[in-house]
């Protein structure tokens, strides 16, 4: 499964694997699709162009990979010394 998300001016035909016929997507919209194991040409060349993002969809029973990692410097307890 991969989130296809559309960042094109103009919709975007997708035709995922198995489908009787293409999905339509419209300009910002986002899809949860199963996509087939031969690369589409079209899709290669739209996500090259930075008209559309191709991205694994998370697991959502793994935690992320990446924890969220704090900004400056740690602050001593309140009351502590400074």
């Amino acid at each position: 499964m991969m989130r296809v998300t559309n960042h094109a001016a103009g919709p975007r035909l997708i035709w995922p694997k198995g489908a009787r016929a293409p999905r339509l997507l419209v300009p910002g919209e986002s899809a949860v699709l199963t996509l087939p194991e031969r690369p589409d040409p079209c899709l290669a060349a739209w996500a090259a162009a930075g008209e559309m993002r191709v991205e694994a969809e998370p697991d959502p029973d793994m935690p992320d990979p990446k924890p969220e990692r704090r900004r400056g410097r740690e602050r001593p307890p309140s009351g502590g010394e400074a």
